[in-house]
C-alpha cells in the first residue's frame, strides 16, 4: 500500500477525512473498487464519530505584546496558529504538500498561467454575516500590497498585477509574469481572506474561519469561540479555544503531562520520549523541510565578510547536533533552505561537514582567529536551536572560533534581536515550493530577508523559474541557487526538523503535517475531545 494511501486512511481513520472524500480520492490514487472497500472497512472500523463541545487549551511559546490577528502583522508561529482558526484561504495544502479547494472550489489558468480564474464558494458569510464575495478577496490581497505595506507576504503577492471581479462567486488574478505554482503560493500561512474595508485588528477582526474572537490581549489573553455559522461540515467541534504562552520548552511539556493544558506545538525533541512513554499523551511527528539554523547577516561586521562565514560554517557538526540536540528527529542539511526531501533538492551540492582546520583557515584569513564573535539566540527561535549553540561553541573552539552565546528572553527577541544582530538563530518552516521561501526570505529587499542577501542574478532566477512548466529545467535553475546560497549566503541551516507536537490522548483529529505545527496550523477545524 502507498504512502499516500495510508495517509488518506489514517485520517479516515481520525475522522479527519470525510468517508466521500476518501473515496474521490482512493480512487484518483488507482484503487480499485474492489480494493476501496476493504481499505475503508480497515480504516473505519475503529474510527470514532468526532464528538461536538468542549474546552482546548493550547501551549505555544510565547505570548507577546507584538501578536497579532492582522494577516499583514504575523510575526511568530503562535499568531499563525491563532491565524488559522479566524480565517479561511482560497488554496489549502494537503498533507502531501497539493493545493487543495477552501474558499476557492476550483481554479484554472490561461495557456502561459499568467492569468488565473477561481470560482469562490456559495453561501459563505463572515463573523459579523456579511456575504463572502470576490471584494473581499481582493480587497484581502490588497491589503499586503499597499505603497505602506510592510507583509512579508509582499515579496510573493507582489507577482499579482491586477485583480478582476468576473462575477459575483469568481475572480481572476494577472500576474506580472507566468507562474505555473500560483495556486499554492496562495495557501500560504498569510493569505486569510477577511471583509471588504476591515481596518481595526486590535480586539478582533472578521473572518470567515471556523472560529470567531472571544477575547484578544496582546501579551496576555487569547480566547476563541466556535463560529456556530461556519460552511465546513468537517468541523469545528470544540466550543472554545484558549492560547498559553509559555516560553521555557520544558515547563510547556510538563503543563502537557500534568493535564493544564491538553495540546502544545514545537515540542523539543529531547522531550520526545516523555511523550511517547505517557499513558496520557500522544506524539504528532510529520516529516519536513521546516529548518533551524544561524542567520548571518551580509550587510554588517563581521558577517559581511564571506570568510567569516565561510569558518562558522565548517565549525559546525550537524551529525552531532542532529543526534544528540535533535535525536535524530529530522535530517542533515547544507547551508541552504531546500530539505533533502523536497523533489527540487539539488544532490549535485558536496555535503559540507565538520573540518576545524578550514573553519580555522577562513577565521584567521578574516583576522579574527580566537577573536570574540556574538551569537544570540531563544527558545522561541525554535526547538534545539540554543542548545544547537552551545554545542557549535564547543566544535567551534577547535577551529580557532570564540563564540560569546547570549540568551534573549523569549518575549523580546523578534523585536530586539532578529534581524538585528549579525548572528542569530531562526527556524522556518517547510514550504511546498522552493519559490515561497526564496521569495520570502532571500529575495532582494524582502522585509524578512534576514541575512541581508542581494544577488541580481539570484532574483532574477526566481523570477524566470516561476514560467517554466518542464520540471527538469525548473529543478536545474532552483538547484543553480541553491549552490549560490551554499557558496556565499548567510545561513547555516543546524538541521533540518522534523514537525513534532504533542496532545492529550483525549484529543483527537489532528493529522500531522509536514507544513507546520498541529497539522498545519489547522487543529482548530478538526480537533474534538474525546470526553
Amino acid at each position: 500500500m502507498s504512502d499516500k494511501i495510508k495517509q488518506y486512511q489514517n485520517e479516515l481513520k481520525n475522522g479527519v477525512l470525510p468517508r466521500r472524500e476518501f473515496i474521490k480520492l482512493a480512487t484518483a490514487a488507482g484503487i480499485s473498487s474492489t480494493a476501496l472497500g476493504s481499505l475503508m472497512l480497515s480504516g473505519s472500523a475503529h474510527a470514532e464519530t468526532p464528538k461536538r463541545g468542549g474546552r482546548l487549551i493550547v501551549g505555544v511559546a510565547a505570548s507577546q505584546q507584538n501578536n497579532s490577528i492582522d494577516p499583514a502583522h504575523y510575526f511568530s508561529d503562535s499568531d499563525l496558529l491563532r491565524g488559522h482558526a479566524l480565517y479561511d484561504k482560497l488554496i489549502d495544502r494537503a498533507p502531501d504538500m497539493k493545493p487543495i479547494p477552501q474558499l476557492a472550489l476550483s481554479w484554472e489558468s490561461n495557456e502561459d498561467a499568467s492569468k488565473w480564474i477561481f470560482k469562490l464558494r456559495k453561501g459563505v458569510t463572515f463573523h459579523d454575516g456579511k456575504k463572502f464575495g470576490p471584494e473581499d478577496v481582493i480587497y484581502s490581497f490588497q491589503h499586503h500590497l499597499g505603497k505602506k505595506s510592510e507583509s512579508p507576504a509582499k515579496a510573493y503577492f507582489s507577482q499579482i498585477k491586477e485583480m478582476k471581479k468576473l462575477d459575483d462567486h469568481t475572480v481572476e488574478f494577472i500576474l506580472a509574469a507566468p507562474n505555473a505554482d500560483f495556486p499554492i503560493i496562495l495557501s500560504d500561512t498569510r493569505a486569510g481572506i477577511f471583509s471588504d474595508g476591515y481596518t481595526d485588528f486590535t480586539k478582533t477582526t472578521n473572518g470567515t474561519g471556523p472560529f470567531m474572537v472571544k477575547e484578544f490581549k496582546p501579551g496576555s489573553t487569547y480566547i476563541f469561540k466556535r463560529n456556530p455559522n461556519y460552511w465546513g461540515s468537517n468541523g469545528p467541534y470544540v466550543d472554545e479555544i484558549e492560547y498559553i504562552g509559555i516560553g521555557d520548552p520544558t515547563a510547556r511539556v510538563n503543563a502537557l503531562l500534568s493535564g493544564d493544558i491538553d495540546l502544545m506545538m514545537d515540542l523539543d525533541p529531547k522531550t520526545a520520549s516523555l511523550i511517547e512513554r505517557s499513558k496520557i499523551t500522544n506524539l504528532l511527528r510529520a516529516k519536513s523541510g521546516q529548518h533551524s539554523g544561524l542567520a548571518m547577516m551580509l550587510d554588517r561586521k563581521p558577517t559581511s565578510d564571506n570568510n567569516v562565514r565561510l569558518a562558522m560554517k565548517y565549525a559546525i557538526d550537524r551529525e552531532m547536533i542532529l543526534k544528540n540536540i535533535y535525536k535524530d528527529y529530522g535530517h542533515i542539511g547544507n547551508d541552504h533552505p531546500i530539505s533533502p526531501i523536497d523533489p527540487y533538492y539539488n544532490s549535485e551540492i558536496p555535503q559540507r561537514s565538520y573540518d576545524p582546520d578550514k573553519a580555522r583557515f577562513y577565521i584567521k584569513k578574516a583576522g579574527l582567529e580566537n577573536k570574540p564573535l556574538n551569537v544570540y539566540s531563544s527558545s522561541v527561535s525554535g526547538a534545539g536551536s540554543t542548545p544547537s549553540c552551545e554545542l557549535l561553541q564547543e566544535t567551534a573552539k577547535a577551529g580557532g572560533i570564540d563564540l560569546k552565546l547570549h540568551k534573549v528572553p523569549a518575549d523580546s527577541y523578534w523585536t530586539t534581536t532578529w534581524q538585528k544582530k549579525p548572528m542569530c538563530t531562526t527556524n522556518w518552516a517547510g514550504r511546498p515550493v522552493p519559490d515561497l521561501i526564496f521569495s520570502l526570505v532571500y529575495k532582494s529587499g524582502a522585509s524578512y530577508n534576514e541575512t541581508a542577501w542581494k544577488n541580481k542574478k539570484f532574483d532574477k532566477l526566481l523570477i524566470e523559474a516561476r514560467s517554466i512548466k518542464d520540471f527538469n529545467k525548473r529543478k536545474t535553475m532552483y538547484g543553480e541557487m541553491q549552490n549560490m546560497l551554499q557558496e556565499e549566503g548567510g545561513l547555516i541551516v543546524m538541521s533540518f526538523v522534523d514537525v513534532l507536537d504533542a496532545s492529550n490522548k483525549k484529543v483527537k483529529g489532528i493529522t500531522p503535517h509536514a507544513s507546520g505545527p498541529l497539522g498545519f496550523y489547522q487543529f482548530a477545524t478538526t480537533a474534538w475531545i474525546d470526553s
